[in-house]
């Protein structure tokens, strides 16, 4: 289970990356690509938890669960704000937000 086991998050970190690069113009698509991000960094952390039999990598992994959930309240809510503004939710309508 050592090795081998390291596969699936990479696996899915490579997907999150490609997400990210690929559907960068959509504001929810490329929060789904962040959370495949977190997705892959907590199935890391808890499977060396396991191989080490360590617990380090479940509190890391809880702190990681905490910070995706503050992101999609923040990005969510970005995006009805972008949506309610300009009636699309593309990444070109944050240029046009005011800060």
């Amino acid at each position: 289970m050592g090795l081998l086991a390291l596969f699936i998050p990479t696996l899915i970190f490579f997907a999150g990356i490609t997400n990210l690069v690929l559907w960068r113009k959509n504001l929810i698509l490329l929060l789904i690509g962040l959370e495949l991000l977190f997705l892959s960094a907590n199935v890391g952390f808890i499977l060396a938890s396991l191989v080490l039999d360590d617990i380090v990598g479940y509190i890391f992994s809880m702190i990681i669960f905490a910070m995706a959930g503050i992101e999609v309240a923040l990005g969510l809510a970005l995006t009805i704000v972008v949506y309610r503004q300009f009636g699309n939710i593309y990444t070109q309508s944050l240029r046009k937000l005011k800060i």
